[in-house]
């Protein structure tokens, strides 16, 4: 009994993480920040799960391209940019925000759960 509920857990464990980003067909789930190279959330979406927290940089189908994006959190999280000059800038994005035609499309490249004291308000 002990063996079939270990291997239901492993199993279900290894369905969940094979299982794709949610797309615009499907709804962003709770605790998340998605991204979608297209406007409307169209396209290829990627997820941060801001449960877990901490840096993540943007996967390279929405870097500097994030054309839409909707936050399902129930806390701030900070979108940062790095230009090529050099620094930093970071927008605040709040839970509940969301653009279906984001003007930060091009300036997208990492997001966080902290604000970076050395990164300017952009």
């Amino acid at each position: 009994m002990r063996r079939s509920v270990t291997l239901a857990l492993a199993l279900s464990a290894t369905l969940a993480a094979l299982t794709p980003t949610p797309s615009a067909s499907a709804a962003v789930l709770p605790g998340h920040v998605c991204f979608w190279p297209q406007p409307g959330e169209m396209g290829g979406g990627w997820c941060y799960d801001a449960g877990r927290g901490g840096y993540a940089e943007l996967d390279a189908t929405v870097r500097r391209n994030a054309k839409s994006f909707s936050s399902q959190v129930d806390r701030t999280t900070y979108v940062l940019h790095f230009p090529r000059s050099g620094g930093c800038l970071q927008r605040t994005v709040y839970g509940g925000d969301y653009s279906e035609n984001w003007e930060w499309a091009d300036k997208a490249d990492a997001i966080d759960t902290v604000p970076h004291s050395d990164c300017q308000p952009g």
